[in-house]
């Protein structure tokens, strides 16, 4: 396995990389532009953006949950975008997890992962990870599967930590053809307010 240790971070770099120049037109209006008419090819089209965006750090998720905002009435936007959600977890996660033994390798190259250390109630870890925005996520993703958290705790607690933000999302995307109306302006407090319950939740329970 040693000469594949750098596989996981080699597949994020070349999708980085692929997705860059086109990181200008990743936007939730061009996206939604180009979405099929039919319900369902747009569903799987935005769920292999989702698959490609756990791929590359330079893809940004709240674009796709924007887009799904734009392309979907809200209760199946929310659908859709939980679905994505959870598929742009679980590739990286599910890549880290074939590397386990490369964690020192992994937290020597970027240090600051070493900080994210599950401990003995990984749920919770990945739910306020996810609750937070932990940044890139596809690298937390890596990270988390590498250092064994178990795959129910983390699509549970991941899923759950990105509800909010990721309803928050999708309601501006709906909300974006009413730039400046009060329900724009509404749906861009949730994230801000979500990062600082995720950090008062954290101190409580570190206190526990």
């Amino acid at each position: 396995m040693g000469k594949y240790r750098w596989l996981p971070l080699a597949v994020l770099l070349a999708g980085t990389l692929a997705l860059w120049p086109l990181r200008d037109r990743l936007t939730a209006e061009r996206i939604a532009a180009w979405s099929p008419r039919e319900s369902g090819l747009a569903v799987v089209l935005l769920l292999a953006l989702y698959a490609a965006k756990s791929l590359s750090v330079a893809f940004p998720l709240s674009a796709l949950e924007a887009a799904g905002g734009l392309l979907f009435p809200l209760p199946a936007a929310l659908a859709v975008n939980l679905m994505g959600t959870v598929t742009a977890q679980i590739i990286p996660f599910l890549m880290g997890r074939r590397e386990q033994a490369e964690l020192e390798t992994l937290t020597a190259r970027h240090p600051r992962l070493a900080a994210l250390r599950p401990g003995d109630r990984p749920g919770r870890t990945v739910f306020l990870l996810r609750l937070a925005g932990a940044s890139p996520g596809d690298l937390v993703s890596l990270y988390l599967g590498a250092a064994g958290v178990p795959l129910r705790a983390y699509v549970t607690g991941g899923a759950l930590g990105s509800l909010p933000r990721m309803a928050a999302s999708t309601i501006v995307g709906a909300a974006l053809w009413e730039i400046g109306s009060p329900r724009f302006w509404l749906s861009l407090l949730p994230k801000a307010a979500l990062t600082g319950l995720s950090l008062l939740l954290w101190r409580v329970w570190r206190k526990q």
